[in-house]
């Protein structure tokens, strides 16, 4: 049994997912959410509040892997060094948790959900809910919620295949 927190970091919402497959097949959702952060709050504040919920997250769920998106390309400089400082907070509760840390770019997580690396967002989103059977409650999940999951999806289904090839 695989049991996978997959993290999108932010400093302004951080989403978080839980889920576990056996043998890789059929993942199963686990747990989910989103830290909201007050943007007009210290960067420092809000990093250290995005360290004790995910800790907090990790040490009760208690995953065996960590998958976060890779570093991409942004057009603002100051909006991709604070996306950084919440990566590396991630990064640092992953080495304090011995928990193995797996990267995915957008490109490969949207292949392994649709099919097609330029999917849209709304796309990955219902394959997400499909995938898991989660049940519409009426409010949209937040995307920094649901791109946790498609991650957790994304390195379940790679570590299914990596475990068919060898």
């Amino acid at each position: 049994m695989i049991r996978v927190i997959g993290i999108d970091p932010g400093t302004i919402c951080c989403g978080y997912g839980i889920v576990e497959s056996i043998n890789s097949r059929d993942p199963v959702h686990v747990a989910s959410g989103h830290i909201e952060l007050k943007k007009k709050d210290p960067l420092p504040d809000r990093l250290q509040v995005v360290y004790e919920s995910l800790n907090a997250v990790i040490r009760e769920y208690k995953p065996s892997e960590l998958c976060i998106e890779k570093i991409f390309y942004h057009k603002s400089i100051r909006s991709a060094l604070t996306l950084g400082s919440a990566r590396g907070v991630v990064l640092l509760l992953a080495a304090q948790n011995n928990l193995p840390v797996f990267e995915y770019n957008s490109t490969e997580l949207k292949m392994a959900l649709t099919g097609y690396g330029r999917a849209e967002k709304r796309q990955v989103q219902e394959l997400v809910k499909i995938i898991l059977n989660l049940k519409s409650t009426g409010k949209r999940m937040s995307e920094d919620r649901t791109d946790a999951l498609a991650l957790c999806i994304c390195h379940i289904n790679s570590s299914g295949l990596t475990q068919k090839i060898q």
